[in-house]
């Protein structure tokens, strides 16, 4: 499952229990949910990592510093 395909299922899980829903059901929807966010999280985090970070020198001029 990809990162969108688990925040569009967040999104379903939301809605969903925003509504009227039996206990046994919303207790399942939120530990799916529970599971999806942290995959996601775990995700974003490696991303995270991998991004470069744009500084700004003294000068005015831009260098891209990696992030390690």
């Amino acid at each position: 499952m990809t990162f969108e395909e688990r925040l569009s299922r967040l999104e379903e899980i939301a809605g969903t229990l925003e509504g009227d829903i039996e206990l046994a059901s919303a207790l399942a929807l939120f530990e799916e949910g529970i599971e999806l966010l942290r995959s996601a999280a775990s995700e974003l985090g490696a991303a995270e990592l991998r991004v470069q970070k744009l500084v700004e020198r003294a000068d005015g001029a831009f260098e891209v510093e990696s992030r390690e």
